[in-house]
């Protein structure tokens, strides 16, 4: 995706959109239109009340389609969707014990603080060196203790897409009173997912991540799923969040995932063939580069890879500075991790910073070698390959400072 001198006075490529996607211009345009012309409280009784609040319901509804949910709840962004999603549902129910993965989003394993008060115990899941929980350490733990079992569908560090049918069988089998809640953050626009085809309870979506308004997201829940409020406020959505409703950003998240859905696979094909392209190109040059996350169940967006002897943070800012913008983890991550004290400073020896790494058994040094491209339907072939070059470029100057002798894609003749 080139901004065109749009920020910064130069061309850049944004290669980050696990991160945060840019809205669309229909997104932009509709969320104005609403600021403007639907700015009214929806719980007004006086004229300007009820446009506002058709609104907010017809992109509920619209939402709730696109899942065949029974109900969808407004709120602030996917961590919030998690929090309510996983939080509400133990808040409904009997001490016991909660599972998650080792690997997975702050926005989950946070929860335990909060999950403690209703006196829940958070275990976490061992996870595979892909990043993902294996059936059967899933089967091993479950019990009908289990109250809450958290899954993310597609890892936003990784890209592994998880086993989610065989885990919720299984769930539903050990543990069938268990409240199923899925993380659908990194794949909800890109891969198809229903509450029809997935027998899970709650799912959390996040706008901005498929090219939709920050601060707005949802939580989507079935009939059976009981879940408390964690915000009473003034009663709204339903009585399971309150404080005055975000019509604009309603809006946005509608037309976003209109969009989204519309073009879902053709979208899907291009992220991939990008995906694949630029980790050829890196591979081509740096050999010894390793792609991380599950070979084949992965998401269609997500390119995280190591590479050995170039430090990630090192190969960002070289690249920053030409004009290529990714990550060297999920931007949600603090430099601790997110399960240590705020002032702990003692670490296991040789352990990484980065959760997630650890998890997947990663030492320091390799894991400050990871880097992770992201893309977007709107990421073009050509800003993918010179993105890829560039990459390569800033990697073989820090490895051999003598500049040495590689393979361009003009010499290749594989310039698209």
């Amino acid at each position: 995706m080139r901004d065109d001198r749009e920020m910064t006075g130069a061309r850049r490529i944004y290669l980050d959109n696990a991160a945060t996607t840019r809205p669309t211009r229909r997104v932009v345009e509709n969320i104005a239109d609403a600021q403007r012309r639907l700015f009214g409280n929806p719980s007004s009784p006086h004229a300007f009340g009820p446009p506002a609040k058709r609104a907010l319901e017809d992109a509920r509804e619209f939402l709730r389609g696109t899942l065949a949910a029974h109900q969808v709840v407004f709120t602030s962004g996917g961590s919030e969707a998690d929090y309510l999603g996983i939080v509400g549902a133990g808040a409904t129910r009997p001490p016991g014990r909660v599972l998650m993965g080792k690997s997975d989003h702050p926005a989950l394993l946070r929860c335990d603080t909060l999950l403690a008060r209703y006196r829940h115990k958070v275990t976490e899941l061992p996870v595979t060196s892909e990043g993902d929980i294996a059936p059967e350490t899933l089967f091993d733990a479950l019990g009908k203790d289990v109250q809450v079992v958290a899954l993310m569908h597609g890892h936003n560090e990784l890209g592994t897409l998880g086993k989610l049918g065989e885990l919720v069988e299984l769930t539903r089998r050990a543990a069938p009173e268990a409240h199923i809640h899925v993380d659908l953050v990194q794949t909800y626009g890109k891969l198809p997912f229903d509450f029809d085809t997935f027998d899970v309870d709650s799912v959390a979506i996040s706008g901005h991540k498929f090219h939709g308004p920050r601060g707005a997201g949802l939580l989507a829940l079935t009939a059976g799923a009981k879940v408390a409020p964690l915000q009473l406020a003034g009663g709204q959505e339903h009585g399971l969040r309150g404080g005055t409703e975000n019509v604009p950003g309603a809006v946005g998240l509608a037309v976003a995932a209109e969009e989204a859905l519309t073009h879902m696979a053709e979208n899907e094909a291009h992220m991939r063939n990008l995906c694949e392209r630029v980790f050829e190109i890196v591979v081509e040059n740096l050999p010894e580069a390793e792609r991380l996350g599950h070979p084949t169940r992965r998401l269609p967006h997500i390119l995280s890879m190591r590479v050995p002897g170039v430090v990630g943070e090192t190969l960002m800012t070289r690249c920053d500075s030409r004009g290529v913008a990714f990550s060297i983890g999920s931007a949600c991550h603090t430099a601790e991790d997110p399960k240590a004290e705020p002032k702990k400073k003692s670490r296991t020896p040789n352990k990484p910073d980065n959760h997630v790494l650890a998890a997947i058994g990663m030492d320091q040094r390799q894991a400050r070698e990871v880097v992770r491209l992201s893309f977007s339907s709107e990421t073009r072939e050509d800003d993918a390959e010179e993105a890829a070059e560039i990459v390569v470029d800033e990697a073989l100057r820090v490895l051999a400072p003598v500049s040495q002798p590689r393979k361009r894609l003009s010499d290749q003749g594989q310039a698209r």
